[in-house]
């Protein structure tokens, strides 16, 4: 199964439905759906989800939402189209890539530890900026946990 990426330049507001698979918050979603660089991610010919990445400074990412549709999950679909945007930006003046996912996303916290991203900080009641309270596994998200891929002169060997 051939995974890739392809660049949305226009017409972000078509993707608006996918990134809400990752954060319900429509008003969080459309405060940065205008900012670096959206991706759809493809297998075959079908839009099966999306990843956005933002600039935050001249040696620093952030992955603002990555969503695959329910039905593609657990194919490796994700981890392909993750490794694919850590390659597409190694070489590049970059030093690190960081995303954000609440303390109740449990299974986004072990999918990025799989995919070479440690621990960093908390932004504590972040979620509590939310419209409505968001539960996952049980656990109201309340505090935002950042982890963070950091690019070193090596390509990592598997």
């Amino acid at each position: 199964m051939k995974v890739y990426l392809e660049t949305v330049n226009r017409d972000r507001q078509n993707y608006l439905s996918f990134l809400k698979l990752a954060d319900p918050d429509e008003t969080m979603v459309k405060s940065y759906l205008d900012s670096g660089e959206l991706f759809k991610i493809v297998v075959g010919d079908k839009v099966v989800g999306v990843l956005h990445l933002v600039e935050i400074d001249d040696e620093t990412l952030e992955i603002k939402n990555i969503a695959i549709l329910p039905e593609y999950r657990g194919r490796h679909i994700g981890s392909t189209a993750l490794q694919s945007l850590i390659e597409l930006c190694r070489g590049n003046h970059y030093k690190r890539i960081y995303v954000g996912t609440a303390n109740s996303s449990i299974e986004n916290f072990k999918f990025y530890q799989k995919n070479g991203f440690r621990f960093d900080h908390i932004v504590p009641d972040f979620f509590l900026n939310y419209d409505q309270s968001v539960y996952e596994n049980g656990i109201q998200a309340l505090d935002m946990l950042y982890l963070v891929y950091l690019f070193d002169d090596k390509k990592k060997e598997d």
